[in-house]
């Protein structure tokens, strides 16, 4: 069923905001699409695909503007996209804001996903839509995200920042590419299959000057219990949240984690394989992510640490720590995350 796909209802509320610039009343809008504007403010609501994707068609014409998709992205607030926002907000490198879009991304829509691919020079964002879904969604929306994704970037850079590349999906010769060069400052390539936002590599890994490592980890740990929440079939996001529940008790044992989730251990395993994973490797990578975050709290020590990410000895932190960046820890700190002394 298609209906199973949603949306935030930060959408929702964007979408409001945009058509205010434009002198049209955003609840009747709303209303015309089959939404409650009061629903739309419920911080923790979702809407079906099918139907913020109506709302995105009827904006759009009520608007009169073909790139109506960029000004939905410019109304977009941290709290459209429930805790990720601030997670986002919060990390230290472009790179990591971008890893968090990727694990998250289930938070802003469930009909696709985004994945990251690093070459010699570039990281690209590419976005993948379910093949069901692809004929539902239209070309503002994939625009508004990209519009998104570029001014939330430039906010966290201290300086000026621009894309290498921009791919879209809509074909040229249906629109004047005027606003699209306009906000994005960097060739854009129209009628592509996906939508795609190439980044410089020696840009990505500079430092930002909104970082804040505790309010990342917090806000991480929200995103997690949301889509664990909403999401019940997801079961590499329950047994993530889970974890970064227990792990300060200590390493659970999947037997415990199994039994959290009300299911056996032999069902865990199967729907983890299946999902192309395993509880070691949802384990290592949580501990990973976690440490990378806490080195940069300067006030918790390395056996705190150790403790927080349920290693029961500092030798064996140290260890493992060594072996995802090939320093240990104090060493790996008084760097910092981008080699520096």
């Amino acid at each position: 069923m298609l209906d199973i796909a949603t949306t935030a209802t930060g959408w929702a509320v964007a979408i409001k905001r945009a058509l205010q610039e434009y002198g049209v009343d955003g609840d009747q809008i709303l209303i015309a699409s089959g939404i409650d504007p009061q629903q739309s403010l419920d911080p923790n609501g979702r809407l079906p695909v099918t139907i913020s994707s109506n709302l995105t068609r009827l904006a759009t014409d009520a608007s009169g503007d073909p790139a109506f998709g960029l000004s939905i992205g410019k109304m977009m607030r941290p709290t459209s996209w429930h805790a990720l926002g601030f997670s986002v907000w919060a990390s230290s490198t472009l790179r990591e804001a971008f890893e968090r879009m990727v694990r998250y991304f289930k938070i802003f829509t469930t009909c696709g996903s985004l994945e990251l691919i690093e070459d010699d020079q570039h990281l690209t964002l590419r976005a993948k839509v379910l093949p069901a879904y692809q004929p539902i969604l239209h070309y503002e929306e994939y625009e508004a995200f990209a519009a998104l994704v570029v001014l939330t970037a430039r906010h966290l850079m201290p300086e000026q920042w621009n894309p290498v590349e921009v791919g879209l999906p809509r074909p040229a010769a249906e629109i004047d590419t005027t606003p699209f060069e306009r906000l994005f400052r960097c060739p854009v390539r129209f009628g592509q299959q996906e939508l795609y936002i190439v980044m410089d590599l020696q840009e990505i890994d500079a430092p930002l000057p909104t970082a804040n490592p505790e309010l990342a980890r917090t806000n991480d740990q929200v995103c997690a219990e949301y889509i664990a929440r909403f999401d019940r079939s997801d079961i590499v996001a329950q047994v993530y949240y889970r974890l970064m529940l227990e792990l300060p008790q200590g390493e659970p044992p999947m037997e415990q984690i199994a039994e959290s989730l009300h299911i056996s251990l032999r069902t865990l395993q199967r729907k983890l394989s299946d999902q192309g994973t395993s509880y070691k490797r949802l384990l290592d990578e949580l501990r990973h992510d976690l440490a990378l975050q806490y080195i940069q709290q300067r006030h918790l020590n390395i056996s705190e640490i150790s403790y927080m990410l349920g290693f029961s000895q500092v030798s064996s932190f140290s260890r493992v720590f060594k072996r995802w960046t090939g320093l240990p820890p104090a060493d790996y700190r008084d760097r910092g995350p981008n080699g520096e002394e």
